[in-house]
């Protein structure tokens, strides 16, 4: 079993969260920092940076290898947790590690950051390493940017990463006018729903409502969209079982009708692990 995650993971690949990068090698990650993003993730590179399935990676077997990641949310965060994916290939155990928040940067090098307290787990190349060994992470209060950089101070070293995922929330008081899940009685949820270890071949149904946070706003032309084949949507617990719901509008501070949600396994033989979907939830417009 997976320790439990009381804690949303942030979907910065489509939030409007930018994403940089840069890689050096025979220099310190605070100098690595200090010479600031050499380049942007485009869409395809941050959702492959947000999956589980080592789609993409940044580093390289080098001497004194060392790379660093940038994200500027579009407003203040609360980060509780971190999990990184590494290659199948391995990677060797960092000897310098650092990851530091701002509330105030422009560009990543600027502005008053603070270093996070936090105990960094030995890297693995097992594919559930981003669940398996997720560490907590914090800081004095929310932060607006986050940087976060490994590297090795050997020769003929490996500093790769494929995934990078971030758990938290938006700071209170945080962009009012929003949606949030709640589970069918109406409260928010505050953790990832766990489907748990289970049997192939076997289905389970949850149930979730979608609450529009404003206090004063309508939520006009919500859209639901899953993003893993194996869970699907409906309006009732018989189905139909599709991938995408509409929602006409849903009012200030209301709820909408209960979204039913399975997962279905298929039967063996599966490739067994753990899997993660989210509903991308967009609204048309705000009225």
């Amino acid at each position: 079993m997976y320790p439990a995650v009381l804690e949303h993971r942030i979907a910065y690949d489509i939030d409007g969260t930018e994403v940089g990068y840069r890689y050096m090698s025979d220099v310190s990650l605070s100098t690595i920092f200090g010479n600031g993003v050499s380049s942007w993730l485009d869409s395809q590179s941050k959702q492959n940076l947000n999956r589980e399935d080592r789609a993409q990676e940044w580093g390289k077997y080098d001497n004194d290898p060392g790379l660093a990641f940038w994200f500027f949310f579009p407003e203040l965060r609360e980060i509780n947790k971190m999990g990184i994916q590494y290659p199948a290939s391995g990677i060797s155990n960092p000897t310098e590690r650092l990851i530091q928040g701002s509330v105030d940067t422009t560009n990543g090098m600027d502005g008053t950051w603070e270093t996070a307290v936090y105990s960094y787990p030995t890297p693995t190349a097992d594919l559930d390493n981003w669940r398996d060994s997720m560490f907590t992470i914090s800081f004095s209060g929310p932060v607006k940017a986050l940087r976060f950089g490994i590297r090795h101070s050997s020769a003929a070293e490996i500093i790769k990463v494929c995934g990078i995922h971030i758990y938290g929330r938006k700071a209170a008081g945080e962009q009012v006018d929003d949606l949030a899940f709640c589970d069918a009685s109406g409260n928010e949820l505050t953790s990832l729903i766990d489907w748990e270890d289970r049997p192939e071949g076997t289905t389970q149904i949850r149930s979730i409502k979608i609450k529009n946070a404003s206090t004063s706003k309508i939520a006009n032309g919500v859209n639901l969209q899953l993003n893993h084949s194996d869970f699907t949507m409906a309006w009732s617990s018989d189905g139909p079982w599709q991938s995408v719901l509409d929602i006409a509008s849903i009012g200030p501070g209301s709820l909408s009708s209960t979204v039913y949600i399975r997962n279905a396994l298929l039967p063996p033989l599966l490739t067994l692990g753990p899997k993660s979907a989210r509903i991308i939830a967009t609204v048309g417009s705000w009225a």
